[in-house]
């Protein structure tokens, strides 16, 4: 509507205009060497504006006509960069689809035509791993150190190159913590780095400034370095200290087998066997497991195979249909030669499957075996074990 309005009011003062220049023409006399030109007001300005748009076209038509190559030029380079961008499509599917030389000459028509380095660089260091050329695969993540926006990324690939080598991978994992302390793989790497090498102290600072680090798991990784720190304070002999850190470890990541393997340990060592079996049948209730029976009995130190027996029917009594609870029965039964009981307890695993059913069926087969049955009757057994263990 305001446009409509404002058309109206410019035509209204265009006739206006051109009405008031029609009743005053006035007259022009222009004298230039020989010439004189005699005209009035109004054919002058009109003359003006004729040459004014008869400059303005010709301006336009020097200019496209200037531009036309440099168009022809813009043309070509974004032919270029097109081609260039499929070749890095090509050579992106080439090494996801498991086909690193197919994506290598990808990768060469990329760089022909992108004149792209550090992109290259990088795909051309994942072709090489994918081939196992760990050694290319390094120089090309070197020559990405060399830029600063590619620097973190040669830095993480050179890291996973040296992830066996501690004393290689340190300066590049400090690095690469250096440069991007938020970043949540800098920050496991180095947390990672340190536990290994045994720097507990230096792992709890950078677990202090990581975690707030988005997707950084501060509470487990805790656990760990509570667990380990727990450990070698038992080692050391200082039991008070070991449990302390043990629980907190617990207490971190609850139901943690290994923080409350380390709580029972500790407990044990301080001379609280009681306490540290509430702590292994209390975790046995929720997550039984092989290493929670060997260290229950560890807690008894009971030699004779009746005892044991009796021992591990106190720990399953929290989770007696279990299948490791089972499994655990039937073990303490065949230390017995009790064939019977030991059969009774695996029968409910006959048709269970994985690591399970691959444990109850070797089992079955050494019942069958030492109760004088002899390879025949183990044989069914050990052919499903068979099949387990290829699946």
């Amino acid at each position: 509507m305001i446009r409509i309005f404002g058309f109206i009011v410019a035509v209204g003062a265009l006739v206006a205009g051109s009405v008031w220049m029609a009743d005053h023409p006035g007259s022009v006399a222009v004298e230039w060497l020989a010439w004189r030109i005699d005209t009035s007001v109004p054919v002058l300005l009109l003359a003006l504006l004729a040459i004014l748009v008869l400059g303005w076209l010709a301006v336009r038509l020097l200019t496209g006509a200037w531009g036309v190559p440099g168009a022809f030029v813009r043309r070509g380079r974004e032919k270029r960069r097109m081609k260039g961008l499929a070749a890095l499509a090509n050579a992106v599917i080439e090494l996801a689809a498991g086909e690193p030389a197919k994506a290598r000459r990808a990768i060469r028509d990329a760089d022909k035509t992108l004149a792209n380095g550090p992109l290259t660089h990088l795909l051309s260091a994942m072709a090489d791993r994918a081939e196992g050329a760990d050694a290319n695969a390094e120089a090309h993540y070197r020559a990405l150190l060399e830029t600063p926006e590619t620097e973190l990324a040669g830095l993480r690939g050179l890291a996973d190159l040296a992830a066996r080598d501690a004393a290689a991978a340190r300066p590049l994992v400090e690095r690469a913590y250096g440069l991007a302390p938020d970043a949540v793989w800098t920050a496991r790497a180095l947390f990672g780095l340190q536990r290994r090498s045994g720097r507990l102290e230096d792992a709890r600072e950078t677990l202090k400034r990581a975690a707030k680090a988005p997707g950084f798991d501060a509470d487990a990784e805790r656990s760990t370095l509570l667990t380990q720190l727990a450990e070698r304070a038992r080692a050391e002999g200082r039991a008070g200290e070991a449990v302390k850190l043990a629980r907190e470890a617990a207490e971190a990541a609850p139901g943690s087998e290994p923080a409350a393997l380390a709580l029972a340990a500790a407990l044990a060592a301080d001379g609280k066997a009681k306490k540290a079996a509430e702590v292994l049948e209390s975790l046995w209730r929720t997550r039984p497991a092989p290493r929670i029976a060997d260290a229950y009995l560890a807690l008894w130190g009971d030699a004779d195979a009746p005892a044991r027996a009796k021992r591990i029917a106190e720990l399953v009594a929290a989770n007696p249909g279990h299948g490791e609870s089972r499994l655990a029965v039937a073990e303490a039964a065949v230390a017995m030669a009790d064939w019977d009981g030991a059969r009774s307890a695996l029968e409910p695993l006959a048709e269970s499957g994985g690591s399970l059913g691959l444990r109850a069926a070797l089992t079955r087969a050494r019942v069958e075996t030492l109760c004088g049955g002899g390879a025949e009757a183990a044989a069914p057994f050990l052919e499903r074990a068979a099949r387990l263990a290829a699946e």
